[in-house]
C-alpha cells in the first residue's frame, strides 16, 4: 500500500558555503527551475555533512552533473548508495519530486546519487543513451555508461560508500538505462530496478546474475506493456515516435533466463498488483515483476510527473518496495 510521505525537504549543504536555495514547481519533465549548486566532495575518510550537494566531473570528454544526498547521521561507515535516473525530458529534480527516495534515505541511511542526462539544450529536455532510446543522447551516441561509472568512482573517493551495495533504479527513458547498466556493470551493481521502461538496447551480455525487480503498467501507452510504438506519440521525441519498444515479456524474460531461474513463477495478488515473482535463481538473486492493471506512465504511489502526465497507481508504493528489494541483495564476495 502507499505510505504517507512527508513534503519533499530541499535541504541547505554547507560545503564550500553553496546553498541549496529555494522551492522547485512540480513539473517534473520541464526545464530546471533552479540553477544547479555545486560544492567540492568532502575530504575522502571524512564523515560528509547530511543534506544534498551537487558535484561535477567530465566523462567521455563532457562535463557532466549529479547530485548526491546524504541522510542524517553519516559517518564514516560505508553506506548502501540507490542511484535514481529521471526521465526522458526530466533532470535529476525531476525524478526526485516522483520519487520521494531523498526523504526515504533519511529513514533508512543510505545514500542516493541523483545524476543528469544529457541534451541539445545542456540543462533541460535531458536523455539517457539506453540503446535505440532517446533523444539525443541516443542519436550522438553519448556515452552514459561511462558516465555512470566515473560518477560511482566519485563517489567511492569521496563519500563513505559501500561498494557491494551500490543499487540502481529509472523512470522511463531512465529505466531503459537501468537495464542497459544491468548489462554493462553486472560487475558494479548489486541490483537493478526498472519502473516504466523496457529492454531497448541490443547486445546484453551481463557478466554475472543480477536481481532485477521491474515494475509496469498494462495501461502504459508510451512504453506499452505489450511493446510496440504507443499510442501517445506526441509524448515522445521527434526522433522517437517511431520507437518500437521491447514488450515486458521479453524485457523481464531475458533475466529470468540469463539468471538462470525456473520456468515457473510464483503469483500473489494484492488491489491491483500482480506481483510474479521467479525463484530461486542462480547465485542467490531473483526476477520479480509488479504489474499495476491499468496503470499508467508514471511512478507508483510517488507524485505526478507533470501536470498532463498520468496519475500515479495508489496501490504500490514503487519508492518503498524496490528499496525493500535492493536491501535483500549485495554483490558476492570475491
Amino acid at each position: 500500500m502507499r505510505r504517507a510521505r512527508p513534503p519533499r525537504a530541499f535541504t541547505a549543504v554547507a560545503l564550500a558555503a553553496v546553498a541549496l536555495a529555494g522551492a522547485v514547481a512540480l513539473t517534473a519533465c520541464g526545464p530546471r527551475d533552479r540553477p544547479a549548486p555545486t560544492a567540492s566532495p568532502p575530504p575522502a575518510g571524512t564523515a560528509p555533512p547530511a543534506g544534498t550537494a551537487t558535484h561535477t566531473l567530465t566523462a567521455g570528454g563532457v562535463r557532466r552533473s549529479y547530485e548526491i544526498h546524504v541522510p542524517p547521521g553519516t559517518g564514516t561507515a560505508p553506506r548502501p548508495l540507490v542511484v535514481e535516473l529521471h526521465g526522458g525530458g526530466g533532470d535529476n529534480d525531476a525524478i526526485e519530486r516522483q520519487t520521494g527516495f531523498f526523504d526515504l534515505a533519511d529513514q533508512k541511511g543510505f545514500l542516493v546519487a541523483s545524476p543528469n542526462g544529457t541534451g541539445r539544450l545542456e540543462d533541460r529536455l535531458l536523455t539517457w543513451n539506453a540503446g535505440w532510446c532517446c533523444g539525443q543522447a541516443a542519436q550522438n551516441d553519448v556515452d552514459d555508461v561511462g558516465f555512470i561509472a566515473a560518477m560511482l568512482d566519485d563517489i567511492a573517493a569521496h563519500y563513505p560508500l559501500d561498494t557491494r551495495r551500490v543499487y540502481v533504479t529509472g523512470f522511463s527513458n531512465g529505466a531503459m538505462m537501468t537495464y542497459r547498466l544491468g548489462c554493462a556493470l553486472a560487475d558494479r551493481l548489486a541490483a537493478i530496478a526498472p519502473v516504466s521502461g523496457a529492454l531497448d538496447h541490443d547486445g546484453c551480455a551481463p557478466s554475472r546474475p543480477v536481481p532485477l525487480l521491474a515494475i509496469h503498467g498494462t495501461a502504459d501507452q508510451n512504453v506499452p506493456y505489450n511493446g510496440g510504438t504507443g499510442a501517445v506519440q506526441e509524448e515522445r521525441f521527434p526522433s522517437e515516435r517511431g520507437r518500437v519498444d521491447r514488450s515486458v515479456t521479453d524485457s523481464v524474460g531475458f533475466w529470468v533466463r540469463r539468471d538462470g531461474c525456473p520456468a515457473t513463477p510464483a503469483e500473489r495478488h494484492d488491489g491491483t498488483v500482480t506481483r510474479t515473482t521467479y525463484t530461486p535463481c542462480a547465485d542467490g538473486t531473483e526476477v520479480v515483476l509488479d504489474t499495476i492493471d491499468g496503470g499508467g506512465h508514471a511512478w507508483p504511489g510517488g507524485r505526478k510527473g507533470r501536470p498532463r502526465a498520468d496519475a500515479p497507481a495508489a496501490d504500490l508504493d514503487a519508492t518503498a518496495a524496490i528499496w525493500d528489494f535492493f536491501a535483500r541483495h549485495e554483490l558476492p564476495h570475491r
